[in-house]
């Protein structure tokens, strides 16, 4: 009995057992990846990252030169569960007033300058399946927060995170009324701590207390 015991806390091991993935990297020796970006392998899983912005532990996403998108997967392709992970985020994105704008230089103007409700970059994870969406999340700008992600992120085997950014000038000058506009740059997004669980074969759970249960009345055989 204690060896049937055994093997069944073996097969829902991988069920429970979560591991975080940290995005540690390893510039500049990581293989080069794009023009401007490297992969990086952490905690078996590999992920893009630009080393213009490269904080050696979390992925950067940002819309100047940065990683717009980076898919994260196990190295030996196996089925992951998304369970939470670290973000952060901030906007530079602003719209001017409805009306003419003020005089240059004045008060006026630079209250002009972000009057209007802009739009915000976002940040979308989805879950992947064979090549396949079969889930997806975004979040907006914040303070460094957990999030935790829907029962749809689970037995996926590649995880996209993409960065969204609105349609702006990036810079304030001769700008109209209405008018979408970035302080240089539109936003980024900081990730880190993507916690996981494997997910078992269901195959090798039966296997295994199969041939547990066969020892087991094998051994009771050989006792009578």
């Amino acid at each position: 009995m204690r060896l049937l015991l055994a093997a069944l806390a073996v097969c829902v091991a991988g069920a429970t057992n979560a591991l975080t993935i940290t995005f540690d990297n390893n510039f500049p020796n990581d293989p080069q990846s794009g023009l401007t970006t490297f992969q990086g392998t952490s905690q078996g899983f590999t992920f893009d990252y630009a080393p213009v912005y490269n904080f050696g532990n979390q992925i950067n996403l940002h819309d100047d030169n940065g990683v717009l998108s980076t898919v994260v997967q196990a190295v030996n392709g196996t089925k992951f569960t998304a369970q939470s992970v670290d973000l952060s985020g901030l906007s530079r994105v602003f719209k001017t007033g409805s009306g003419p704008a003020p005089a240059l230089g004045t008060q006026a103007y630079n209250q002009w300058l972000k009057a209007g409700a802009a739009t915000v970059p976002t940040l979308t994870f989805s879950g992947l399946l064979n090549g396949a969406t079969v889930a997806t999340q975004t979040f907006g700008p914040s303070a460094l927060n957990t999030f935790g992600f829907s029962s749809g992120f689970t037995a996926i085997d590649q995880l996209l995170i993409t960065l969204n950014v609105p349609n702006a000038v990036k810079f304030p000058f001769g700008l109209g009324s209405n008018t979408v506009w970035c302080d240089q740059w539109c936003g980024e997004f900081n990730v880190d701590n993507l916690q996981v669980a494997p997910v078992p074969l269901p195959a090798s759970g039966l296997l295994l207390i199969g041939a547990v249960l066969g020892l087991f009345g094998y051994r009771r055989l050989k006792t009578t």
